[in-house]
């Protein structure tokens, strides 16, 4: 009878924000959570939801939306693994492995921010599959990241979330992550972020479950990092000047390029600090009007700027590094080094064989960042090129036997496929089979001709289109010995063995080193050569 009765409140919701329209909470549901609430009602479905830094604000836009609790049981905010355990299902087993993730990011060397992101990647892979078996719904959606204004990791300046939808594979039957995908936001505007990236969270899950089958193999738990070559920023030259204090860059001697001393199949990216050290004989000013901009690096949190460096006439000092013919060992680098070398190469190798106007043949000034010449005489402006070449693998009609060449500049025993410049005036399909008929005598079958893919190859400035095509195997073989030393039809079974050699073969000295009762010798993976010679043994 002493109980207080809680009156009646009216409460009015202003529309003054200083959000954007996608990163308001002036309505605590989106069009997002509609079409994920509709979606989950059409399909039949059921979900819940384990949220960090949404802080709830996924669950509640959920049950915000009519009709929601026909496909909605409810979720959990850990927002302190450490401290919620309880609210982690009060799993042992599932609580370590969440600490686990968090102290491994901690060990790990590099980028704190980096290392972060990549455990938030793991904490909601682990997560969504653990809540989506416990509540036996048919998915589950998992998020954490940050959302600011402060961030734990020192070097972590904006917002992100990594989000996991986990579910039944209907292959399989097992709960497994369906998908994964990491946002990150411009800023460190805790409450837009929240918006933003639960919003991401919805549309995400509507895709996963909209699909009528589920296909998608479970997401390498990394982020990917990439080059983003920012060509709207090759005119900006304060912003150019300000970023090569910030970066990362690539040292070339001519075609040479630094790698890591303990392991050279990685690049050393140098600091800012680190090249002027290495670097002796010019003043900053003079190697700065020398660096070549070649983009930022995507996903990485502090979007690293790249830069290179041909310091062939320069006195260099290298502690902790080695040089390397980047033309034979690029291939054996990661996917992003592998680009970095071929476009720092492109572009010093460009500037190295350009030093005068191809209008007047006055002299010329490097402007935009490296990436485009000026003439001092005319004005006129020039870029670097790329030479149009085909590679072609052709194969017998059967499938049983390919033909491969050597080339005078490759190791005995290596062979690989055909390939030739495309003349002015020529399709590539005339040319795959011009160059195979000049090389070998061989005529192909012309409708057999199919593009595969392609590599830039700035060995000085060409760009390799790879094909494949068939040929009678039973025809003669004419070598044009000015262009190659030997070409001859391999049988499957031998080409199998030689591409389990590993190592930098199209190099004399590791060829030199491998089993001499070894016949046959194919380039490293890394080069189309060897993806058209993988993908007819693939088909073969």
């Amino acid at each position: 009878n002493n109980r207080k009765i809680a009156h009646p409140v009216t409460l009015t919701r202003t529309n003054k924000t200083k959000h954007p329209p996608l990163k308001t909470m002036s309505q605590l549901t989106s069009k997002a959570f509609k079409n994920l609430v509709s979606t989950l009602k059409n399909s039949k479905q059921t979900c819940t939801v384990v949220e960090q830094s949404c802080g709830g604000l996924i669950s509640s836009s959920i049950m915000s939306v009519p009709g929601s609790s026909s496909v909605y049981y409810g979720g959990s905010i850990a927002y302190n693994s450490k401290k919620t355990k309880p609210l982690l299902l009060n799993n042992d087993a599932l609580h370590s492995t969440l600490l686990q993730i968090g102290e491994d990011a901690k060990e790990k060397g590099g980028s704190e921010a980096q290392n972060y992101m990549e455990s938030k990647l793991k904490w909601t892979a682990e997560a969504s599959v653990a809540f989506c078996k416990e509540l036996q719904t048919d998915y589950c959606i998992a998020e954490g990241g940050a959302t600011g204004p402060t961030f734990r990791p020192s070097d972590l300046t904006t917002g992100f979330a990594a989000i996991a939808v986990a579910g039944k594979c209907k292959e399989s039957g097992k709960v497994k992550v369906l998908d994964q995908q990491l946002v990150k936001s411009d800023d460190a505007d805790r409450e837009g972020n929240m918006r933003l990236f639960a919003d991401a969270a919805a549309t995400l899950a509507a895709k996963v479950i909209s699909e009528k089958e589920v296909k998608v193999e479970e997401k390498v738990k990394q982020v990917e990092i990439y080059l983003d070559r920012c060509t709207h920023l090759r005119t900006d030259e304060a912003a150019l000047d300000n970023m090569k204090y910030q970066a990362n860059y690539i040292l070339l001697s001519n075609t040479n390029v630094l790698v890591s001393k303990d392991d050279t199949t990685q690049l050393q990216l140098l600091s800012h600090t680190e090249l002027l050290e290495c670097v002796k004989g010019s003043s900053k000013e003079e190697l700065h009007s020398k660096m070549i901009f070649l983009g930022r690096l995507h996903n990485d949190i502090n979007r690293t700027p790249i830069f290179a460096l041909d310091a062939k006439e320069q006195d260099i000092h290298v502690k902790d590094g080695t040089f390397v013919n980047t033309r034979t060992s690029a291939p054996l680098f990661s996917t992003l080094h592998n680009e970095l070398a071929l476009h720092a190469t492109a572009y010093t190798t460009w500037q190295s064989n350009n030093k005068h106007c191809n209008k007047c043949g006055g002299p010329i000034n490097y402007i935009h960042g490296g990436t485009c010449s000026k003439c001092t005489s005319c004005s006129s402006l020039s870029w670097p090129r790329q030479d149009p070449s085909m590679i072609a693998l052709i194969s017998s009609r059967d499938g049983n036997r390919v033909l491969l060449a050597r080339s005078p500049r490759h190791p005995p025993r290596l062979h690989t496929v055909l390939a030739g410049f495309v003349e002015v005036g020529e399709t590539f399909e005339s040319a795959v089979a011009r160059e195979t008929f000049e090389e070998t005598g061989i005529t192909i079958d012309v409708d057999s001709v199919r593009y595969v893919g392609s590599q830039p190859w700035p060995f000085p400035q060409s760009c390799m289109i790879g094909f494949m095509a068939t040929a009678d195997d039973t025809l003669p073989l004419t070598i044009d010995e000015k262009e190659i030393v030997s070409a001859g039809w391999f049988d499957k079974s031998v080409v199998k063995v030689s591409a389990g050699v590993k190592g930098a073969t199209m190099q004399e000295k590791v060829a030199n080193e491998v089993d001499g009762s070894i016949e046959l010798l194919i380039p490293p993976k890394g080069v189309i050569a060897r993806k058209l010679i993988d993908l007819w043994l693939e088909k073969s």
